[in-house]
Formats: structure tokens, C-alpha cells, sequence
């Protein structure tokens, strides 16, 4: 036997065990940096599918139930909370920042490769379907916590950016007359082009048609305003069921339509597209911006409550690009940049375990 079909036959029997919790903590060094390398991707994908027997006893609605999404909650909760915690350790030692980039890392891989299987187990039982005839819908859920991003594919080859906080709901196969998704939160979409079957984003109050698109979308719960913003092609926005043909606006590419909730007012202006979709790059990115959309951003990013204490903070113009960097470091570059002071709380432990957001009050400057 090959040096080559050894590895591979190891790296088989360790897959199982992990799917199954049954690896020692070597062994989960040994398979997670094997899952970071990409000359792998084609070995994983095909040990995905030799998976399938082992959870094809269970419907796909029995994999989705209440109970199992409430322990995905409670998972991602706790690996925010050690993330934090992670977080200001490292702080203190800056020679440490790639040990918690890698421990960062890994923490998103544990979290995606059940995510991986699951999905191609999905796709396999549509039988390589990307749109059906049946009424009954199959829905697949794919959430990020705090702090982390994602991107994977539809079942129609799109491609979605998933941000910090996010939730994104799209069908198992595409009904056979248009292709629907639900966000909460941001995302960016490279719709693949079909001018027979409309891609349609409900998001919130705001819902958006294309038919092969390069745009963004936001649309946060605790947030007044919904956004879309077009790379390029063509947006249509409607009100209503799709069919209702009730449209609101036609968006250009280099605009941003703002709807606000509280009041059902939307507003169109041409702006800064690569400032808007930088998230998707791991940037954040704020040229001559307020305040308080640097906060805005921040909070999404950290899912943390920033709080402006005065109320004249909001209209400070703000300048500058963060990549790598920690909400700690960032908050100490505004500090200096700006004529602010800032105060950080610990997260608050609730009754159900769980933590409450860290909330920081920045103040200005006597």
C-alpha cells in the first residue's frame, strides 16, 4: 500500500471519529489541520458523501429539530463567550495574536465540517436537483456568531458572504419558479444568472428580485434601517408576496437603497460600493464617517453594545481601515485618534448560562 493510501485510509477512520466525538484531543489537532489544508478540499468532499449511510436513517426535518438548534445556539454562545475570554489574554501579550488567530481558526472549522456533511447529505437526497416541482419546501439554515464570517454556495451555484450574526434560510432545491432566500442580518450575493427562475431575497419589510446580480444586503433585527447595495446588474425592490408585482424601486449599480422600518421610508443615494462590501474581505473600512456608524459596525462585528454617551459623539467624522484587528485594539487606536475615553463592562451571566452582550460606554473627552 502507497505512503499515499495510508495517509488517506487514517485520515478516513479519523473523519469517522470525529463525526462521532470519538477523537483524542492529538487527534483532533491532527484532523482539524488537515481539514485547513485546501490540497485536501477533494479528499473531504468525497469523504462527505461516504457519510451519507450513517445519517441516512434520519429525515431531514428530524436533523433540524428544536432541540438540536438549541444546542447549536448554546454551542456557538459558549464559543463566543470563550473567544472573548481568549481574546483579552492574548491581548496582554501581542506576540500571542497568531496563536489566537489559530485557535480562532479551528474553533470555525469544529463548527462548519458538521455544517459540511450535513449539506452535502442534503444535496445528495435532492439527487443533484436544483429546482423541483413539489410544494413542500426543505429548508437549510446557516448561521455565524460573533466575530466570524462564512461563504458557501446554493444549490444553484450562487454565491453567499455570510457576515457576523447572520442568518441565512434557503431550500434544500429551489422551487421551479424562483429562487427564494431569507437573511437576517448581512450578506453579500453573487446570484449566478437565470432569467427564468428570479432570485428573491425576502429581508425583513424589504424584499428584493434579480436574476444574476452582484449586490449586498442588510437587514439586523435590533437595527431601524434595512439596506441593499448594488455591485453590479439590476435590483428590483417589491413589496408583498412576489406575485403581487408591487414594486418600490429600481436600483443602479453604485446605489444603496435604505429602507427605515419605523417609518416604511425608503430613500435611494449613489455611494462608496467597496466601503459597503468590505466586511466580505475581513475589512472594516470608514472614510469620513459618523460616529455612529462606526459603532453601528462594530457592534455587528463584535456583538457587543458600544454605547455613545454624548450625544454630539455621533456627528464626529471618522477615518480609517482595520483589518486584524481586536475590538481592544481598535477602540484603543479611536482613543487615541479622537477625543474619546471609553469604559468596558464584563458580559453578565444570565439565568440560562448564557452571556449578555459586553457593553462599553465611550465618552468624550473632558
Amino acid at each position: 500500500m502507497s505512503n499515499t493510501t495510508e495517509a488517506q485510509t487514517r485520515y478516513s477512520i479519523l473523519f469517522k471519529k470525529y463525526l462521532n466525538n470519538a477523537c483524542t484531543a492529538q487527534e483532533v489537532e491532527e484532523i482539524l489541520s488537515f481539514i485547513e489544508n485546501p490540497a485536501n478540499a477533494d479528499f473531504l468532499s468525497q469523504e462527505a458523501n461516504s457519510q451519507f449511510v450513517s445519517i441516512d436513517k434520519l429525515s431531514a426535518e428530524e436533523l433540524k429539530t428544536t432541540e438540536n438548534q438549541a444546542s447549536m445556539d448554546k454551542i456557538l454562545d459558549r464559543l463566543h463567550h470563550q473567544i472573548i475570554k481568549q481574546e483579552k489574554e492574548f491581548i496582554l501579550v501581542p506576540d500571542r495574536k497568531k496563536k489566537f488567530i489559530a485557535f480562532f481558526a479551528k474553533a470555525a472549522a469544529i463548527l462548519i465540517l458538521p455544517l459540511l456533511i450535513y449539506t452535502a447529505y442534503l444535496t445528495t437526497k435532492t439527487s443533484g436537483k436544483h429546482y423541483f416541482e413539489s410544494a413542500e419546501v426543505t429548508w437549510q439554515t446557516v448561521r455565524t456568531s460573533a466575530g466570524m464570517q462564512s461563504d458557501f454556495m446554493l444549490p444553484d451555484g450562487s454565491h453567499v458572504w455570510l457576515n457576523a450574526g447572520s442568518v441565512l434560510e434557503y431550500p434544500v432545491a429551489f422551487a421551479h419558479d424562483i429562487r427564494q432566500v431569507k437573511l437576517t442580518g448581512e450578506a453579500f450575493f453573487d446570484v449566478k444568472k437565470d432569467p427564468s427562475h428570479p432570485f428573491i431575497v425576502n429581508a425583513g419589510k424589504m424584499n428584493i428580485e434579480v436574476k444574476g446580480t452582484r449586490f449586498n444586503v442588510c437587514n439586523y433585527l435590533n437595527e431601524t434601517n434595512s439596506e441593499i447595495t448594488l455591485e453590479s446588474g439590476s435590483v428590483r425592490l417589491f413589496a408583498g408576496n412576489y406575485k403581487d408585482e408591487k414594486t418600490l424601486a429600481l436600483i443602479k449599480p453604485g446605489e444603496r437603497a435604505r429602507l427605515d422600518n419605523n417609518l416604511n421610508k425608503l430613500s435611494v443615494s449613489k455611494v462608496d460600493v467597496e466601503k459597503q462590501i468590505a466586511w466580505k474581505e475581513g475589512l472594516l473600512i470608514f472614510r469620513d464617517d459618523k460616529m455612529d456608524e462606526v459603532v453601528l459596525k462594530l457592534n455587528r462585528k463584535f456583538n457587543v453594545d458600544i454605547i455613545l454617551q454624548d450625544p454630539e459623539l455621533k456627528e464626529y467624522i471618522y477615518t480609517a481601515t482595520f483589518e486584524d484587528e481586536s475590538l481592544s485594539q481598535i477602540l484603543g487606536l479611536l482613543k487615541i485618534s479622537a477625543p474619546v475615553n471609553y469604559k468596558a463592562y464584563k458580559p453578565i451571566q444570565l439565568d440560562d448560562n448564557s452571556f449578555s452582550k459586553q457593553k462599553i460606554v465611550i465618552t468624550k473627552r473632558k
